[in-house]
Parts: C-alpha cells; structure tokens; sequence
C-alpha cells in the first residue's frame, strides 16, 4: 500500500472521527442557543442578538454539513473531495467557537457582575474540554476553535478594567496552552491507534509476502463488483487464475526461501502488466487471481490483450544469486455475465479453464467454455479413483522380456505398471499416468511398482534383472526416492545388481545437482540406471558422460525405420560405437518383426525388447522358468 493511499485513508478516519456522535452537535448548538440568548438578555446589547442569530444559523449548518458527510459513510471519496470536506469543517466549526467567543467578549465588556465573568469563563472551560474530545483528531481545526473560543476573552480580561482581571487573563492563556498540548497529545494516540489498526487490518486483508489481496479480501471485492447496480447495468469483468508451472519442482529443488523469491517477482510483475483499475490477488501458493474491468461480449479483447501480457511477461526467466531459474504461467479466463453472476459459479468455471490451459500443455491462456467441464469432471474422477487405487494397492507390474540378440535368450525384464480397475476392466497407462504425475500419486504408484518388481524377480533365475521406469516426479523429491527404493530393496532382499531404474531425458533436460547426486548415489549401491527412451528429446552426449548409465535405450521411433531407413541405420551404429566406447549396454526398444531383428542383429545391438521378443504379461502369465518365453 502505497504512502498517498495511507494518507487518504487516514485523512478519512481524521474526518470520521470528527463525526462520531451526532447527538453531541445537538446538544452543543442547543447549549450555544441558551447562552447566547442569555448573554443577550443579561446586556440586552444589539451586537449580542446579532451573534445569537449567527450562532443559531451556523449551528443549523454545522448539523446539515455532518449529515451530509455521515450519509457517504463506506463510499470511497477521492482526496480532493476529502480536502473539501475538511475546509468546510474547518470553516463552519471554527466561525461557530467564534461565535461564542466573541458573545463572551461581549459578556466581560458589557457588565461589571464578577457571577456573568465567571459564567463567561465557565462556558470557555467547558467548550474547551469538549473541543478536546471531539476535535483533537484534526488539530489545525482544534486550534482555530481553542483560539477563537478563548482569545477574545482572555483579550477582554487583559484590556478591560475588571477586578482580577489579569489573573483571569492568565488562568485562561494556561488554559488554552494545556488544551493545546493535551490536543497534541490525543492527537498523537488516535493516529497511533489508527495505525494499529491498519496494520491488522492490512494482515487480515492482504497476503504477509507479496502485499497482494489474500483469498479473503479478493472475495468480499468480488462480491462488491458483482452487486453494484442492477443486473442490466453492471459493468462487464473477466477473471483469470493463473497458477505458475511445475512451481512445486522449484520449491522441492531449490528450496523454499528460492520459491518464495519467485513468488514476489512474479506478483511484481502482475503489478506491472495490469491496468490501473483491476484488482490484483494472491489465493495462495503459486495461485494468483485477477479481476480486469471490462471484458465480457462487448470486451473480449481487454482480457486477451492482458492474458498476452502475463503470458509474455511471466515466461521471461528470473535470475537469483546469478542463477536463472525458468518460469511459465497457466491461466483460465470466465466473463461476467457470460459465463455467471454469482462468485462462486465464476470462480468454479475459472477453475475448470485453468485446468484446461495445463492440460493443454501449460505455458498458455484459457477461456471457458461448456465443452472443458465434461473433460474436467472425467479428470476429477480419474483423480479420485486413482487415490482409491493407491489406498487399496490395485496397481501392478506387467513383464515384457528384454532379449539376448545373439542367443535369443531372457536377459531381463521391464516392469510396466498397468492398472486392472475392478469395474472398468484394464485402464491403460496412457490414461493414468499423466493424471497420476500431476497430482504426485506417481509417488506412491512407484513404489508399488517397484516393491512388487522386486518380489518377482526373486522368483526368477538370479541372472535375471528387473528394469523399472522412475518418473520425473519422483525426483523432484531425490532424498526421499533414494530413500524409499533402499527401503524396498531392504524389505523384498533382492540384490541391487539385479535392479535396473530407467530415467528419461526428460529428467535430463530438468538437469539439477540434486538429480545428478541421486542417480549418482543409486548407481554406487550397485543398482544398474538406463537412460531410456535416448533419441526421442533433445539429447545431449553431455548427459552420458556426467551420468553414470549403465545402459542405453534407443527409442522406438529410430527401430521403427530401420529396416529401409538408411539414417536410422547410421543413428543406431553410431550409438552403438558410442556404448560400446563407454562400457555401456545397449538395448533397442520396440522391435516388432523379425526383419527388424536381423538387422539390429547385423549392426552389433545385443540386447532388444519389443512384442517381437514378447508382450507384457502379469506375473501370474510368465513360466516357472523365464528363460522359455524368449525367441531362439
């Protein structure tokens, strides 16, 4: 919040606080009304009536100008119509303490009865004190009233001979030197409760990191826009959500203090991108939320343009401790009316768009259509029979061999998590997979896996290995995986060298010193790592040298050309000489037929898998003895 708009704010609650209670404008400009009369009538001077009169029509307009200001309570006035507001009090109520300052001038000038001296310095006093109460929060105004109230008599009691004039002259001069100083001090406590106020206030409504709107205060805002005016006539508004891609992996990998870091910037550069009259917040985490004015049928454009301008502006890198760190959004986009009137149908429908713009391949802005609420509620599910899946270990592994090509024999097998639902029959992992990966159950999938792989292989012939696939996002956690697979190895006993975890270059492109000290401390408990599907990203020889792969796994789409592709031929020989060179294995994947076979045979490749070898099979479908299901 900015140090103008804290200004405003106070110079509002100064005003108000002028305004507390009308009753006491009533009784002070009854009381006005009685002794102004009674000075009158005690010197029966003309002078007297006339301020009598004035008394009666400036009080008049003191009550009208605190009604007037009291109906605008919880409306937003700008600060020129706060200033004019303040001159005003500062006009009307100063000319009122001067009213009844000049009548008890009048009072000490006109009769010589020590009793209508002391009702005189009575009303002075009494004035005072209440000036004190009501006016302290505005001290340029409690002065003008100490002043007018109090000078004109103590001027009287200075120059008119009165007995013990002077003394009065003087108690009154203190009087006005201890209303000013105890004023000062009021003053100073109202702002200062003022101020703590605000700043609890502030906390309740803001978010501690960025000093955007919380989830709280965006929602009393949102239902504010939406009630102004009839339905016919409000103003059109978007609202977009946009949540920061892979943002958990920051957090995981570089640590929170890093996250929180890229927070801030990117609500900075939200700031920066929106325009002056939309309404910016944070719901939490990574999430934030914006509503744009306009928008809707007649607007569109006003919502796209700014959904460009957050997209470009936050996929540009951040750069932390020399470190550049690359970042990306997602954002759904509904308009109001098009999409709803009420806030929680729009913030639901944003949800669902926002969804769609990460299955959509992140990076990318979405608006909400009826279309993507189908898709939603199927994702939804999907999630929630997952999480039941997990609860009740229905995943398994399915075993594909992976074959000897000279002799034809079972070196091994990959394990293949495939997921038997007991209603919807076999869900393949197409389906699962990516949904699993981005709510984190792949965790807990992959250790099922993996324990179960382990317990196979413990049937088998102790020179066959297992192969199981590792996700990237078990590695945004690379402790806790190195952790869990030692634990499953310690509770199955199967030996880590018949253990083979295959990594893809996924994960590679995603290259961190955490990842690389994972794979690092995996390979040195013995277990074999095979960088699978090579060839299928952007592969780099820099990841084969730095990494410790025990193995290579060139990708299907090379094998499915090699029988009449003279480039895929070239590319497989040279990965090849390449494995061979660095004392690595290397395995081609989705052989189909037995042309493809001869040839790989003819190029040296000594270990393939693929249905020419064998299908996946569940455990339960293998022989007692492995060997049997390869080709000869």
């Amino acid at each position: 919040m900015s140090d103008r708009n804290v200004d405003d704010e106070l110079l509002r609650h100064l005003i108000d606080s002028l305004c507390v209670s009308p009753s006491s404008l009533f009784v002070a400009m009854g009381m006005s009304i009685v002794l102004t009369l009674t000075v009158w009538l005690l010197t029966w001077d003309p002078l007297c009536g006339l301020f009598a009169g004035l008394n009666i029509v400036i009080g008049v307009r003191r009550l009208r100008l605190d009604n007037q200001y009291r109906r605008l309570k919880g409306v937003t006035l700008d600060r020129t119509r706060l200033l004019g507001f303040d001159r005003q009090f500062l006009i009307w109520w100063t000319m009122f303490a001067a009213g009844i300052g000049f009548e008890n001038f009048l009072l000490v000038a006109r009769t010589n009865e020590p009793a209508d001296w002391t009702l005189a310095s009575a009303i002075a006093v009494g004035f005072t004190v209440a000036f004190a109460l009501r006016s302290a929060g505005r001290m340029k105004l409690f002065i003008a009233q100490v002043l007018t109230m109090c000078a004109p008599m103590t001027l009287a009691y200075a120059i008119i001979p009165v007995k013990n004039g002077h003394a009065y002259s003087a108690l009154l001069m203190a009087l006005i030197v201890a209303a000013i100083v105890l004023g000062f001090a009021a003053h100073e406590r109202i702002v200062e409760l003022y101020c703590a106020n605000l700043r609890t206030r502030h906390m309740a409504h803001n978010d501690m990191l960025t000093g955007l709107m919380n989830r709280f205060a965006f929602s009393e805002a949102l239902d504010r826009e939406i009630e102004r005016g009839d339905i016919g006539s409000r103003e059109a508004f978007s609202l977009l959500v946009m949540d920061l891609d892979r943002f958990k992996e920051i957090n995981d990998m570089l640590g929170h203090n890093t996250g929180d870091a890229v927070i801030v910037e990117m609500a900075a550069r939200l700031r920066r991108v929106v325009n002056s009259d939309d309404i910016v917040g944070r719901l939490g985490g990574d999430e934030f939320i914006i509503l744009a004015r306009g928008g809707g049928r007649e607007g569109t454009e006003v919502p796209l343009a700014l959904t460009d301008r957050i997209v470009a502006a936050l996929r540009e890198p951040i750069t932390l401790d020399g470190s550049s760190i690359p970042v990306s959004a997602s954002i759904g986009v509904v308009h109001y009316p098009d999409h709803g009137v009420a806030a929680q149908e729009l913030l639901k429908k944003v949800d669902i768009a926002l969804y769609e713009a990460k299955r959509r391949g992140r990076n990318r802005a979405c608006v909400f259509d009826e279309s993507m609420q189908a898709r939603f509620n199927e994702a939804r599910i999907m999630e929630l029979e997952i999480e039941t899946a997990v609860a009740r270990n229905e995943f398994e592994p399915w075993f594909q061999p992976i074959g000897n090509i000279e002799n034809g024999k079972v070196v091994g097998f990959e394990a293949l998590a495939r997921w038997p639902h007991p209603v919807r029959g076999m869900i393949p992992p197409v389906k699962f997979i990516p949904c699993s990966e981005q709510t984190g159950a792949i965790i807990r999938i992959g250790e099922q896996i993996l324990e179960k792989a382990c317990v196979a292989a413990l049937s088998w012939p102790g020179d066959l290995y297992v192969a199981v696939n590792l996700s990237p996002v078990q590695f945004r956690q690379p402790q806790k995986l190195v952790a869990m697979v030692k634990s499953v190895l310690a509770r199955t006993g199967l030996p880590p060298s018949r253990l083979n975890l295959e990594v893809t270059e996924t994960l590679m492109m995603e290259d961190t010193e955490q990842t690389r000290a994972a794979i690092v401390e995996l390979a040195g408990l013995g277990i074999g790592v095979s960088l699978d599907d090579f060839g299928s990203g952007f592969s780099s020889l820099s990841y084969i040298h730095s990494y410790p792969f025990s193995k290579i796994k060139i990708d299907k789409s090379f094998i499915d050309h090699i029988e009449n592709g003279r480039e895929s031929v070239a590319i497989v020989s040279a990965v090849r000489v390449l494995a061979e060179k660095l004392d690595m294995e290397l395995v081609a994947e989705g052989v189909e037929t037995l042309r493809q076979h001869m040839v790989l045979r003819q190029l040296g490749v000594t270990q393939a898998q693929g249905y020419f070898y064998g299908k996946p099979q569940p455990r339960a479908a293998l022989s007692d003895n492995p060997l049997r299901v390869a080709v000869g």
